[in-house]
């Protein structure tokens, strides 16, 4: 198999909205300077030997979470730091594209307000981690434009097909 590298660019950031699908949100991706989804996992209890020299593992469950970081925008009454602000603790929608080709991860993240303010007249930024509630879907695109889980268009038309030859029908075919 070949090399494939990825990198994050032309992607998008959607908070927010309603529906299955979610539609609508606000769009944070001009704030991000970096953006992904991390997995940690959990061990409860230990391994346990057994008389026969087997062992039992642990029980191991995964927490998933939204990350990143921002540029801070606390002079937009619109920008990603209010609307952190506006929704601490609230169960929110999201939707990931890493870039504009590329898969789309959505879930359900319970946002945190974040820190303003840093070091003076200097660029500043803020990292964010926020709990996904549950696992987030990917969905992957497909040729012709449509999401993997997208119901195929019926086509109007049946295609052309060629009749099968009868008992002692000869057929010619051209190549021209």
């Amino acid at each position: 198999m070949a090399i494939v590298e990825s990198k994050l660019k032309t992607g998008k950031l959607t908070l927010g909205g309603t529906g299955s699908p979610v539609t609508g949100g606000v769009e944070f991706a001009c704030q991000a300077t970096n953006v992904r989804i991390a997995p940690t996992f959990n061990d409860t209890g230990d391994p346990v030997e057994t008389l026969c020299g087997d062992t039992l593992a642990p029980d191991t469950t995964t927490d998933w979470a939204l990350q990143g970081t921002s540029i801070q925008d606390f002079d937009s009454p619109d920008g990603f730091i209010q609307f952190s602000w506006e929704n601490n603790l609230v169960n929110t929608p999201f939707t990931w594209q890493p870039n504009a080709s590329s898969v789309s991860y959505t879930g359900t993240v319970q946002v945190r307000a974040l820190e303003v303010g840093g070091d003076v007249n200097t660029r500043i930024t803020t990292d964010f981690d926020w709990p996904c509630q549950g696992m987030p879907t990917a969905t992957w695109p497909v040729a012709g434009g449509a999401a993997a889980d997208e119901e195929p268009q019926e086509e109007d038309e049946e295609p052309y097909q060629e009749p099968e030859p009868q008992v002692g029908e000869t057929t010619t075919y051209s190549t021209s």
